[in-house]
Formats: structure tokens, sequence, C-alpha cells
């Protein structure tokens, strides 16, 4: 791209500690109502509102695929039109509004159509502002600098804040929803889930003010470089131009001239740049396919084996949310000593252990709770680590930023949902056939997000830094 054209971020190498708290507001109201969404919704759907297992998935699926399609678009408008800012405030409001409703259990007739519109208006209007948000709030990092050891602080401090939303929305469960010693639910307990809803609400939109006060809104702007005044035989007026649509995924940071053609050189990097994110992206939506599968699989898994009452419904996706956030803590020096690929690495071999646990340990409070510990720590450093990449791809060239992020995160939400469809569409009803379906849902779904991750990670391992 023409230097003319370019994105100079405000902070080179480093940002306030004020900054950097005020970024990790920004998403709290996003973590907290996906922690819900993807722990409790399944559970809800089915416990609370006596929806068809089917019927669940399917609504489940929907905001995964509204998610999923709003994501590009909202990758395109915060980057062409209005500030970072304004979207995020247009998202919050949206959030705002329709969260409650998904478990506000306003109507009572599950199988009215009045029922499914407003289940389905809910969930689309949610998960639109819930993109807005995501988006708006992931490429605030590399506006915010263009050092590649900060981009993975901000993306581990904003890891550390999504794991810390989750758990509040555990701790509020945990002392909301126990009554008895049964962890089966019912239509008697949706008064619960709505005081729960309403909490988290009202965390949500005074976390989302505090980012709004805080964080300077001059740090996220693009400031242009004046062009230089070139005079006849400079090494700037014979500079070739490189085509804008190449360098907003480029991976190189160079900004001279190819020796070589321009049409050859740069259709090569081109081309080379649209395959590696298609890499980077199945990274990422390894990565995802874990923490949500997991997420959405734990309380049922838990449910099924009856053991430690509803409390447990809490407790130890609580105690799994925790060692996610003690591992996002630890990140940022094991990545300094061992690299991105091992820190995947790690976070992989982590995550299958979880799904060995899970399937072979046998039953127990103790085997939960290790699983749970596992599954946090493995999603963290899995987690993280594929952000990160996705920051090194974009490099100092953020002006398509949001675009990059929503190209990524797209394919995880389509593919999530279609895979939470596929496991409840054959759901065993029966216990006496199948008394362990969710246990070995949770299992298989733990191991092949992993494989899946480190077999892409083989593939873009030569494209990273370190």
């Amino acid at each position: 791209m023409a230097e003319s054209s370019e994105r100079t971020p405000l902070v080179e190498r480093s940002i306030s500690l004020t900054t950097r708290v005020a970024y990790a507001m920004g998403h709290v109201f996003n973590d907290l109502t996906a922690a819900m969404w993807f722990s409790y919704t399944l559970l809800f759907l089915q416990r609370i509102a006596l929806l068809e297992p089917l019927t669940a998935g399917t609504l489940l699926l929907l905001g995964q695929v509204i998610d999923a399609l709003m994501t590009p678009v909202f990758g395109v408008l915060v980057d062409r039109y209005s500030k970072k800012k304004v979207w995020h405030v247009v998202g919050s409001v949206m959030v705002t509004v329709s969260f409650p409703v998904i478990f506000g259990s306003f109507v009572r007739n599950p199988y009215s159509v009045g029922t499914m519109f407003v289940y389905v208006l809910s969930i689309m209007v949610f998960q639109t502002g819930w993109a807005a948000v995501q988006i708006s709030h992931l490429s605030m990092i590399p506006a915010l600098t263009n050092s590649p050891l900060v981009r993975a602080e901000l993306t581990a401090i904003r890891y550390s804040a999504q794991v810390g939303a989750a758990v509040i929305v555990f701790i509020v469960t945990w002392i909301v929803l126990p009554s008895g010693r049964s962890t089966r639910l019912g239509p008697i307990d949706a008064f619960k889930f709505r005081n729960i809803v309403v909490v988290l609400t009202l965390f949500g939109v005074v976390s989302t003010v505090l980012f709004h006060v805080f964080l300077n809104a001059r740090l996220l702007e693009a400031i242009r470089t004046p062009p230089r005044p070139a005079t006849a035989g400079s090494v700037e007026a014979n500079r070739p131009i490189p085509s804008t649509s190449t360098s907003a995924v480029s991976v190189t940071t160079e900004t001279t001239a190819p020796s070589t053609p321009v049409t050859g050189s740069y259709q090569r990097k081109g081309w080379f740049s649209t395959s590696l994110l298609v890499r980077v992206a199945l990274l990422y939506v390894a990565s995802r396919l874990f923490i949500t599968l997991a997420t959405v699989y734990l309380p049922l898994y838990i449910e099924e084996t009856g053991i430690g009452g509803r409390q447990a419904l809490a407790t130890v996706p609580l105690v799994s949310y925790t060692a996610s956030f003690v591992a996002a803590l630890l990140l940022k020096y094991i990545n300094r000593s061992c690299g991105t690929k091992v820190c995947y690495l790690l976070g992989s071999l982590i995550g299958m252990a979880a799904a060995g646990v899970v399937k072979f340990a046998g039953s127990g409070a103790a085997v939960m709770y290790s699983a749970g510990v596992l599954i946090g720590a493995g999603s963290s450093i899995t987690m993280v680590t594929a952000l990160s990449i996705t920051a090194e791809l974009i490099g100092t060239r953020t002006e398509s930023s949001a675009l990059v992020y929503s190209i990524v995160t797209f394919l995880d939400k389509i593919v999530t949902g279609l895979v939470v469809i596929v496991i409840e569409r054959w759901r065993c009803l029966d216990k006496e056939l199948c008394p362990n379906y969710n246990r070995d849902t949770l299992a298989v779904v733990c191991a092949s997000s992993m494989a899946l991750g480190l077999v892409t990670l083989s593939l873009v391992s030569r494209c990273i830094s370190n």
C-alpha cells in the first residue's frame, strides 16, 4: 500500500495500564452473555422451556448462523464507516435489550407460534449486537499498538477478562440456582434463570460504560502519514505502489518495492496470504470448537452423572474457568520462553488429556473437577495463541483488521452450530441404551477439535515467527 494511506498506530511500543484495563472491560458484557449462552442455553431450552432437543439445537444453530453472517458485515462496516466505539455502542444496546428476553420465560407455551417468534427474534437481535461488539473490539488491538508482544499481551488481557466474566456467571449461578440435591431442572426454576440474566445484564452495562469512559477514542482512529514530496529520480518517485487488496492481508511488513514486477510478485503474495488466512482460520476454528463445545456439553455431562447436586452445574464450570484464568496469566511468560507453536502444542495436549479423563477415568466428583481444570487450561492456551497468530497475520497493516478478524471468526460460528445440531439430531433419548451419551459426546468433541488444531498447526508453523 502506498505510504500515504498506511495507518500508523498512535502507540508504537507500550500502552498505559489504564488503557489496558479499559480495553479489557470493553468485551466483558459479551463475555458474560457468551458464558450464559453456551453453558446453559441447551439446558434452559430443554429443561425449563420444555423444547425438544432438536428444536433447542436449531435455535442454538440459528444464533450461530446469525452471528457468523453478521461478522463479515460488521468487519466491513467497522473498517469503512464511522468509528469503532460507535459500532461498539450500537452492538451493546442490542445485546442489552435482547439478552434478558432469551432466558426471561415470558411465554409459557413451548409449542405456540408466539413462543418461537419471541425466541427467534430475540436471538437474532442478540447475536447481531454480539457480532458488532466482538468485531469492533477485536479490531482495536492492531489500532492500539503495532508491537507483536504488546498485541499478544492485549489478547491475553482480553481473554483473562473473558474468563473473569465467566467466573462471575458461575458464581451468580452458584448463588441463585441451587435448591436441593438433585441436578435435574424444571419449569419451576424459570424465575431463577430470569434473576441470573438480570444480574449479568447489570454487570455488563456497568463494564461497558467504564470502557467508554476510560478508553481514549483518539487511540483507535487512523492517523494517515502525509505523502513526502518526491523529486525526479528519487527512490520515492520510482517506487511501484503495491495493490491495496494484497496489503490488507499480507503477512510481510516490508514497505519497499519488490525487485520483480508487481503483477507477478504481488499476485503470488496475494495467493500466499489468502491460503495462510484460511489455515489460520482453521486453527482458530479448532480452538473455538474445543472451548465452545466443551462449554455447551460440560453442564449436560454434569447433569447426566447426577453427582454434586445442582451446585455442581455452577462449581465445575467455575473451577474450569478459574484454571483457564490462571493459564491465561501464565501464558505471557510461557510464550516468551517457548514460543507460539510450543504453546499451542501444549494446549492441544492438555485438551486431549481432558478427553481421556472424561472417557476413561470413570465417574466421581474428582473426575469431573479434574476434567474441568484440564478443559479450562487447554482452552485458554489454544485460544489466546490462535488470536495472537491472527494478530501476527495482520502485522502493521491495520486498515482491514476488522475484516480479517471477521473472516477468521466466521467459519467457527457456522461449524460450531452445525456440530451442535448434528449431535442433538442424533441424540439418544433411551437412558438404558446410552446412559453416557453426554460423557461420550464431551470426550469426542474435545479430542477431535484438538486433533484438528494440531493438524492445522503443522500447516501454518512455517509461517509463524516463533
